[in-house]
């Protein structure tokens, strides 16, 4: 899972940045959708909007390929 993880500290600007590979985007849905409705955190259902989009963007077509 994240090859790369990059930790900001910069005091006000805290945060983390994560890489999440194309192949684990579908896994972590999988894990995370049976208990969407559960979840109290507004930060936790973003996340799961953010992975919804990338995997969305991901299994789109692009230009140029074929049907």
């Amino acid at each position: 899972m994240p090859e790369r993880i990059y930790i900001n500290r910069i005091p006000g600007d805290e945060r983390i940045h994560v890489e999440i590979p194309r192949a684990d985007v579908a896994d972590l849905l999988a894990d995370l959708l049976p208990e969407e409705d559960g979840f109290q955190y507004a930060a936790t259902r973003r996340l799961i909007e953010i992975l919804r989009a990338a995997d969305h963007t991901f299994n789109r077509p692009q230009s140029g390929d074929r049907p």
